[in-house]
């Protein structure tokens, strides 16, 4: 209990800065928690399903190709069950649709994301200013000391400085992390989509 008081009368120490890096990290652990659930939902296919999937598909064996994909509990049988459904149309056709979809796949894996990359940017630059404010304040308290220059005087601007640097670089690193782990499961995925995809259209050619 002792702890958590003195922890959090430090990062009160931190000044009015806290708050908006408060609600940065809130939101960015939202973020990274929601995003890590649909992925783990939707991004679930083991290797031996892909490898069979890719069998089948250089074999051209719909019938078994519509089986595995029938569930579309991940975002490959989705889009490849998309092309299953349109394959009478024209090759030309069916491509744009594999196109769209894969689109359309990438585009949801990718929501919020944006928001993630900017939380890591800009909360470093608000503990920076932390840092400014923190000084600022620091040497306008010793500028009205006329004779005696005290540690208590130091204190409060330091503290501001500090606690709002570090609280910055924490959070913006945590963002960091978790922006580049989504985008690296994104960018995976995306790659066997248009591997998938392709094999897809080779067997309607």
């Amino acid at each position: 209990m002792h702890n958590s008081q003195t922890l959090l009368s430090l990062l009160l120490k931190g000044g009015w800065l806290m708050f908006p890096l408060a609600l940065l990290s809130l939101i960015g652990v939202y973020i990274i928690v929601e995003r890590l659930l649909r992925y783990h939902k939707y991004l679930r296919f083991s290797d031996n399903f892909l490898k069979e999937l890719e069998e089948q598909l250089n074999n051209g064996n719909i019938e078994r190709i519509y089986q595995l994909c029938l569930p579309q509990e991940n975002v490959i049988q989705k889009v490849i069950s998309k092309g299953l459904q349109q394959r009478q149309v024209s090759a030309k056709g069916v491509e744009l649709i594999l196109e769209s979809e894969s689109n359309k796949m990438i585009s949801f894996l990718e929501k919020n994301l944006s928001f993630l990359a900017t939380i890591s940017g800009a909360a470093p630059m608000i503990g920076f200013l932390g840092t400014v404010t923190g000084m600022i304040q620091t040497f306008m308290a010793i500028a009205q000391e006329k004779n005696h220059v005290s540690a208590q005087i130091f204190s409060s601007g330091i503290y501001e400085a500090m606690v709002t640097t570090v609280a910055g670089l924490m959070v913006g690193i945590t963002a960091y992390l978790g922006y580049n782990y989504c985008i690296a499961q994104v960018n995976n995925t995306a790659k066997k989509l248009t591997c998938l995809a392709n094999l897809f259209l080779a067997n309607l050619r």
